[in-house]
């Protein structure tokens, strides 16, 4: 199995022009993979990691978006309720 070192993450609107939700993640090597690609990836077994400003966290799947009344799903989290960039939501954008 595989393990791929997340450092940002790409966002998209959502359906309803409410929020930016991640669509892809970048890895070390400056590669860009969807969100779909990741999640079939972690179902697998490959492990993915966010590191960015001294943190580290497993990157899991979730069944969806986690703000009110999004759809999108699955998802991908690390610490959702985190303010620090050990949420995968408050890395820099790539």
């Amino acid at each position: 199995m595989a393990t791929y070192n997340v450092t940002g993450v790409r966002k998209a609107l959502s359906d309803d022009f409410t929020h930016r939700h991640i669509e892809g993640v970048c890895t070390d090597d400056h590669a860009h993979h969807a969100l779909m690609t990741v999640v079939a990836s972690i179902k697998a077994g490959d492990t993915w990691i966010s590191k960015a400003g001294g943190y580290e966290k497993t990157i899991k799947v979730v069944s969806k978006c986690p703000q009110p009344g999004c759809k999108a799903s699955p998802y991908i989290e690390t610490s959702p309720w985190s303010l620090r960039k050990d949420n995968l939501e408050h890395l820099d954008l790539c």
